[in-house]
């Protein structure tokens, strides 16, 4: 027996070194492959995370005059809004007629903040058939006057993680109504930018589309669609100078439930940053300074959380998400 065992490790030897160049060639392959990703992950990061926070543009109108942004409570699009507003852009909120008072006050604190123009739109999200015709018609017509430089859109906010058969089915509804009203506005905005041979769009959407999360089923496919129609518009429309930007930030607890900034009432945000929390409108504010970018994080913090997670095996990173999310649920 012991001569067999002998004489099967002396075939595999004899086999390994016959087939030792095209392994080692294999290996240098993968090797530089690998080497090569990282390199350019890291010169991308500091360009995007570094470079571009310490000297970004001062110059936002080269884009257009106004920025059109879709706000909602609980989301990023108000933080997006102020700093657009400290770039001297001017600002049209488009917003749920539920948000409507909300949004009014937000728009006037623009205007006396930053001495820009600061408008409302609101519009019927929960529109169906015929009644959803006449808002996108609204959309339109509102929208076609403006001097469109930025348009930012995001999903509506997070739900609280469940099984998809305790969804609610107006919350179903609603996301569909919203990615149909996004991409309405994003129609509308392209065809101008078109015209003017320059843009810039901004799709907010969540980290959860990056892989399946157990408990966020649907909100999680929402976002994938996001991420992947952001991705590849901006291959779409490069040959027009329009920059498409797909904007997922690790944020899961903007609730305030009001849609101005300023009642967070954070003196110096980057103090109260940590490596499992970052406050919105230092998000907003590198974002902004970063506008352009095809896919961003937001933050480098996010940017280095995605890069490490990306090194883990798919089936830990399955393992460990699922898991938090149920214990959530169970909490």
């Amino acid at each position: 027996m012991n001569v067999t065992v002998k004489d099967t490790v002396a075939r595999l030897l004899c086999l390994l070194i016959r087939f030792e160049e095209p392994l080692a060639l294999l290996g240098l392959y993968l090797l530089s492959s690998t080497l090569l990703q990282l390199t350019c992950s890291t010169l991308s990061g500091l360009h995007y995370y570094v470079l571009a926070q310490w000297f970004y543009s001062s110059d936002y109108r080269r884009y257009g005059r106004w920025a059109v942004v879709l706000t909602e409570p609980g989301t990023l699009g108000s933080f997006y809004a102020e700093e657009l507003a400290k770039k001297r852009l001017d600002i049209k909120l488009i917003c749920a007629d539920v948000y409507e008072s909300q949004a009014e006050t937000f728009a006037i604190r623009l205007h006396e903040t930053y001495n820009v123009e600061a408008e409302v739109l609101v519009l019927n999200f929960s529109a169906e058939g015929d009644r959803l015709e006449t808002v996108l018609d609204c959309l339109k017509k509102n929208l076609e006057v403006l001097d469109i430089g930025v348009i930012v859109t995001q999903l509506p906010a997070p739900p609280q993680p469940g099984p998809h058969v305790t969804v609610d089915p107006c919350a179903l509804g609603d996301n569909i109504r919203a990615i149909t009203l996004m991409t309405q506005l994003i129609k509308i905005g392209i065809n101008k930018m078109k015209d003017q041979d320059r843009g810039c769009i901004v799709n907010i959407s969540h980290p959860s589309g990056e892989y399946p999360h157990a408990c966020l089923a649907a909100y999680g496919a929402t976002s994938m669609f996001m991420d992947y129609f952001s991705r590849s518009l901006c291959r779409e429309v490069a040959c027009h100078n329009i920059h498409v930007q797909s904007l997922t930030p690790h944020l899961y607890n903007i609730d305030d439930g009001n849609l101005t900034p300023h009642l967070y009432d954070v003196d110096d945000d980057d103090e109260m940053c940590t490596w499992s929390s970052v406050t919105p409108t230092t998000v907003a504010r590198n974002a902004v300074n970063g506008i352009g970018k095809r896919r961003s994080y937001g933050y480098w913090l996010y940017g280095l959380r995605s890069f490490l997670a990306s090194c883990v095996p798919m089936c830990f990173r399955y393992y460990y998400t699922n898991s938090l999310m149920i214990r959530r649920r169970c909490a």
